[in-house]
């Protein structure tokens, strides 16, 4: 391996590291941030210490780099469809958690219309997903026939 390989190689890796950490520290201190808010009896949110905080921020932060591990395997080993999934689990089900945070506090027919709006925005996200996805499927298709 050439000098210039070796350069690039280590630039790539330090790339990486400044992604996983950098999104697991930001994950981790938002869901620790979230972990912090009590519900007053007037219905207000105030932030208050409590461990679990320090619970939610290991959350985010395990589960950020779990998923960037799956995605960004070391040289030696191989990127696997079921690793992202596992990944992707790991990501989107404390995230799903967070974002249902707002409709605990609702009731009666105003919860149906909060989760009506974020169902549609689910659906449009997904599809977005999709289109993306698609889009990255073609690409390789494309850089594969030439």
């Amino acid at each position: 391996m050439s000098e210039q390989d070796q350069q690039l190689e280590s630039r790539d890796l330090a790339f990486r590291r400044m992604v996983s950490l950098g999104t697991a520290v930001c994950v981790a201190l938002s869901y620790g941030w979230l972990g912090g808010f009590v519900r007053q009896p007037d219905g207000d949110l105030i932030f208050h210490w409590r461990w679990l905080v320090l619970i939610w921020a290991c959350i985010g932060f395990a589960g950020t780099l779990y998923f960037w591990r799956k995605v960004w395997p070391p040289e030696n080993q191989t990127t696997t469809r079921s690793g992202v999934v596992m990944g992707v689990i790991a990501v989107a089900v404390p995230l799903i958690w967070w974002l249902m945070l707002p409709l605990r506090s609702q009731s009666g027919r105003h919860r149906w219309e909060v989760v009506t709006g974020l169902s549609a925005a689910t659906l449009v996200l997904l599809f977005g997903a999709w289109m993306i996805y698609r889009l990255g499927k073609a690409f390789e298709n494309d850089k594969a026939a030439e």
